[in-house]
This record gives C-alpha cells, sequence and structure tokens, in this order.
C-alpha cells in the first residue's frame, strides 16, 4: 500500500511540476493546491483511494477477471473511511484499526488480480478439440503435426490406428477428431483422436497414462429390416428398378442368382417384371448401413413367373430355390461375365483377322477391358497361363465329361493357378485382348467329352432337390417369407412413375 502511495505522489508532483513551468491550473480555476495535498506536500488519500479504485475497475474490465465490484467496493469503503474519520472527530488510531482489515482485503484482492492478468497475458487459452479434414495429397501423420502433435507422437499414433485401418487409403474429405488435455504445466497435451469409417465403425487412439497410445474399434449395433418392391421393365432394368427406389445393389444381386436361368442382357423385354423382397441393416438412430439378404424374388419374363426363395440347408450351404424345392443352380452358369454382349455365336464365321471362313468353336462377349470373369461352375484348374492366339488362357474341369475355357484375358487371377479348386461364380480374371484378338473380349468355350459344343444349347444338368425334413421346412419357410412379402407389398403397384432414388424405402417390417 505505501509503495503505490509513493508511486502515486511522484506522479503528482511531475504533474505539479509540469504545471508550475507554464501556468497555474489554481489560477485559471477555483481550486487551491491544498485541495490536493497535505501541508508536508504529500498528496492527501482521497485520492489515492479513488486512483486505486479507477485502476482496479479498468483491470478487471480488461481482462473479464470476476470480482471487479468486490474490489470497488473495498476500495470505496477504504476512501469513506478516511474522508468521515476528520468529520466524525474519530481519533486516529481507531481510524486505522478500522480502515487496516479493508486495506488488507484490497491488497489481497490486488495482488489475486495481478497473477490472474500475468497468467492470461502468458498463456492465453488454447482449443482442446480440433476437427482435421483430409485434403488430397494429405497424410495422416502430417495433420496431426499441424494439430499440434509432436513427430513422434503423430508416428506413434499412426502406427496404433494401422491394427484397424490402413492410414494410406485414406480419402479426401475423411474427418479426424482430435482431443487435448492440459499438462502438469498447463501446456496442452494429446488425449485422442478418433476417425469414423462408415456408419458402423469407428476407429480411436487414446494416450493412456503411461505414455503409450491404444487402439480401439467401435461398431455399433445393426438391426435388419425388411423392403418390398415391384417393378415393371420399361426401358432398361437398372433405370426401371430406380423408379420403384430398388437399390442398385439389389438388382445386380438378382442377376447374380439368376444367371443359371436368365440371361440379363438377351433375356430381358419391356414388359417383363419384378418382384423382391431384401434385407436392409441400419444402426439403432435409423442410419443406413449396408444391404443384406435377397430373401424372395420373383421374375416375368415373357409372361413366365420365376419364384425363388433364400434357404440355409442342414449342412450350412445357402442357396436359392424354386417352390417345388429345386436348386436353380445349374452345373455351368449361362453366361460367365456381366453386362457383356455377344459380338460373335458359335458356328462357321469368316475370321475377323485371317480374313477366311472358319469354325468357331465358342462364344465371344465383347466388353470393357478389365471386367471381371466368373467361373461357370465349381471345378478344378487344369490350365492358366497363355496359350498361343488365346492369349491369357484358363481351362476348368468341373467332372469327367464337362470342361470350360476363357480366352484373350488382361489378367489372370493370382489365386488361379494349375490344380487349384475354384466356385461357381469365383472371379478368375479379367476382359482382355491378349493373343490374336481384334479387341477386349472374352472368348468362351463349353467342352463336353472333349469336344467343343454350343454355350447356348448344351443340356446341363437341374439343380439339387430338397426331400425328406429339409424339404419340409423349406415349405413352411417359403410360407412364411412370402406371407411377409404380401404384408409388406400392400397398397404396391407396379411402378412407372419417377421417385427419388436417394430416398429410404418406405415399406418396411422391423
Amino acid at each position: 500500500m505505501a509503495g503505490l502511495r509513493n508511486v502515486l505522489e511522484w506522479f503528482w508532483m511531475q504533474f505539479c511540476a509540469s504545471l508550475k513551468s507554464k501556468f497555474a491550473l489554481y489560477r485559471l480555476m477555483p481550486l487551491r493546491q491544498r485541495y490536493f495535498v497535505t501541508r508536508d506536500n504529500r498528496l492527501r488519500m482521497r485520492y489515492v483511494t479513488s486512483c486505486m479504485a479507477v485502476a482496479l475497475v479498468g483491470l478487471f474490465s480488461v481482462l473479464g477477471v470476476p470480482g471487479s465490484s468486490m474490489a470497488l467496493r473495498i476500495a470505496e469503503d477504504y476512501k469513506i473511511a478516511y474522508e468521515l474519520g476528520p468529520a466524525l472527530a474519530v481519533h486516529k488510531s481507531e481510524l486505522v484499526q478500522s480502515v487496516d482489515p479493508a486495506h488488507a482485503q484490497l491488497q489481497a484482492g490486488i495482488s489475486s488480480a495481478i497473477r490472474q492478468a500475468s497468467l492470461a497475458i502468458q498463456k492465453p487459452e488454447q482449443p482442446r478439440y480440433k476437427e482435421l479434414v483430409v485434403k488430397s495429397g494429405d497424410t495422416v501423420a502430417g495433420l496431426l503435426q499441424e494439430a499440434g502433435l509432436s513427430g513422434s507422437e503423430s508416428h506413434r499414433a499412426v502406427k496404433a490406428l494401422e491394427k484397424y485401418y490402413d492410414v494410406r487409403k485414406v480419402k479426401s474429405g475423411q474427418r479426424i477428431d482430435v482431443h487435448f488435455k492440459s499438462g502438469d504445466d498447463n501446456a496442452l497435451q494429446f488425449s485422442k483422436l478418433s476417425m469414423r469409417l462408415d456408419p458402423v465403425k469407428e476407429v480411436s487412439v487414446l494416450s493412456t497414462d503411461d505414455g503409450e497410445f491404444k487402439a480401439d474399434l467401435n461398431e455399433k449395433e445393426l438391426f435388419p429390416k425388411l423392403y418390398a418392391r415391384k417393378t415393371r421393365i420399361e426401358t432398361s432394368l437398372y433405370g426401371s428398378a430406380a423408379r420403384a427406389n430398388i437399390p442398385s445393389a439389389v438388382i445386380a444381386e438378382m442377376i447374380r442368382i439368376y444367371s443359371w436361368n436368365i440371361d440379363f442382357q438377351r433375356d430381358i423385354r419391356s414388359g417383363d417384371k419384378i418382384e423382391v423382397l431384401y434385407e436392409a441393416f441400419e444402426t439403432e438412430d435409423g442410419e443406413f448401413a449396408r444391404y443384406g439378404n435377397v430373401l424372395f424374388a420373383s421374375l416375368n419374363v415373357g409372361n413366365r413367373d420365376y419364384p425363388i426363395y433364400r434357404f440355409e440347408m442342414d449342412d450350412g450351404r445357402v442357396d436359392y430355390f424354386e417352390p417345388d424345392g429345386i436348386s436353380i443352380r445349374k452345373t455351368l452358369m449361362k453366361t460367365p461375365v456381366d453386362g457383356a454382349r455377344i459380338s460373335s455365336g458359335f458356328g462357321m464365321r469368316k475370321h475377323p483377322v485371317m480374313g477366311y471362313s472358319k469354325m468357331h468353336k465358342g462364344m465371344d462377349f465383347a466388353a470393357p477391358t478389365g471386367t471381371p470373369i466368373y467361373a461357370a461352375g465349381d471345378g478344378v484348374v487344369e490350365r492358366a497361363g497363355r496359350n498361343g492366339s488365346f492369349g491369357n488362357y484358363v481351362r476348368i474341369r468341373h467332372n469327367s465329361k464337362l470342361k470350360t475355357a476363357y480366352a484373350h484375358l488382361h489378367r489372370i487371377k493370382s489365386s488361379v493357378s494349375k490344380g487349384s479348386r475354384v466356385r461357381q461364380g469365383q472371379i478368375i480374371g479379367y476382359v482382355g485382348t491378349t493373343g490374336r484378338s481384334t479387341g477386349p473380349h472374352l472368348h468362351y468355350e463349353v467342352l463336353l467329352n472333349g469336344e467343343q459344343v454350343n454355350p447356348r444349347s448344351v443340356n446341363l444338368p437341374t439343380g439339387e432337390q430338397l426331400a425328406g425334413q429339409q424339404l419340409k421346412r423349406f415349405k413352411l419357410q417359403q410360407g412364411q417369407t412370402h406371407q411377409q412379402y404380401v404384408s409388406l407389398g400392400q397398397g404396391l403397384k407396379f411402378a412407372q412413375n419417377r421417385v427419388n432414388t436417394q430416398d429410404k424405402p418406405k415399406t418396411s417390417l422391423q
């Protein structure tokens, strides 16, 4: 207190000396020097306390430190006590005793304010949470360092992430949430980061108390829902499905399922109809996660119905069956490549390269380079590699009598080699134009007893037939599935008007 008063008195003496060197303020205004100083030329206490109150209010207002009103009240009480003392003839010692507690409170308030102001000036508040968004060319480690992690911390965080996520595959737009905590010196330290990989999975990295970085994968619980849809094919299969709000993924699955019986590129015509009952999985809050299985489907092709039902057999195998319990799976698929057109059929033709007529002992499917090629049936690979004018070539033995061959492949799948087993519908390679070829296509052959036969006319064995208790169980499930479709499909009409394909299906059963 005494030090502050001495400082104020020094400023006062300097001010008075400056005034006297130019003009006397009390000559121009009805003021006297004794109003401001005592007989021994010291600044009167009323002005000391007033200046202190003003300084405290200004300090607390600028820094926003709570308690400024309390400091102002203490200063005012201190000033009033000194002003009222002489008027009430209070003894000097009594006055000092009454002022000393306020003096002590004021000093404590000033010290606290100075400490808080010093901390506020030296260490401004830093954000405890940062949201990072990956842009083209960014790396996860680089973004973490920009957020404030050290090189060592970002490296350790990335290493922990790799337990569940390959950071090299991070895509533009991926969000990374980074959290910080206060350390011993009040500096912010890394606490946690999290990345939402999809609607179901979120991977996080936590900094433990012992300095380790621990990764964890959180998965939301999914709940299945059933959706029923129907549509009439008008211009294209996918376009008609979109108008009925049937997801393209469901149509692709239907094409795969029916591939043993129906060639969707050539058999489907305008006016044919589709009906389908399928699963979709959503999180507890209703966010879509993925599509599930097709439980029931029916194609009306050329006024003939082809209904099928999904069924799990006693040995755990899953297949699709016609209403009488016969599997739609044949020995060979009707077409081993999706979305291709037949550029050349089986029989005599003028060779496109040699220029003369020659027997074409297979079928050519024209498709873009890289289009997947499927094994037409279960079997063992007899040959996989270069084969003269056929280029990259694969031949599969399905049984003692039946084989299939695939030529001009752009690339053979690495898992396909001589002696390896393949499953029907498994990708064995990709469409290309290797060997003697005029453009990207698949040359496909069916060999029966070693001789090439027309793939479209060969008689193939029918699928598996359910019997006994397994057939009874299938019939029971078939009735339940059909009832679900009828219940969900009430009010549905064959869609002919365009709808918003981004909307969630409205007809559902939990």
